[in-house]
């Protein structure tokens, strides 16, 4: 009877570490602060209030390639203006001649509609790529407190 009660114990003391595992695992990668921490190496300010207000993806893949697509409102726009040094005025990525022509084409692919996409003339701009050519080009309307990100990854 003994050893009943003590695998039954171990058994339920199992699915309790992996139901919180799952949960921490799940509220760290909700956050999807944390997802560009990991793979761009910054995070947005949490003092900026941020909240996700529109999301649009490719979808899963194997190879995790794909095109992502976040709108996050700032309530401090201070943080949000430190952040990067911003460019005012677009330049050439690795594929096209414009930041605008590069979220436009992966917008288009992911079926944006234009009212989520930002005004790239009150925008400023942060861009960045990797050594595989994913790149993350980053708008910032600070009139309106909104910052879009997206990523394209190969």
């Amino acid at each position: 009877m003994k050893k009943k009660k003590a695998l039954v114990l171990l058994v339920v003391a199992s699915l309790l570490a992996l139901v919180i595992s799952i949960t921490l695992y799940w509220c760290y990668f909700s956050d999807y602060s944390n997802v560009l921490k990991i793979n761009w190496g910054f995070s947005l300010p949490q003092e900026s209030c941020y909240l996700n207000i529109y999301s649009q993806s490719s979808g899963a893949s194997f190879t995790g390639d794909g095109i992502r697509y976040h709108v996050f409102s700032c309530e401090n726009i201070d943080s949000i203006d430190k952040m990067f040094v911003w460019q005012l005025t677009e330049q050439e990525t690795i594929y096209h001649s414009s930041y605008s022509t590069a979220v436009d084409e992966w917008l288009d692919k992911i079926n944006v509609p234009p009212r989520e996409r930002p005004d790239y003339g009150d925008c400023s701009y942060w861009y960045q790529s990797q050594d595989d050519n994913s790149e993350i080009i980053i708008f910032w309307n600070i009139d309106q407190g909104k910052l879009y990100v997206v990523e394209s990854f190969l």
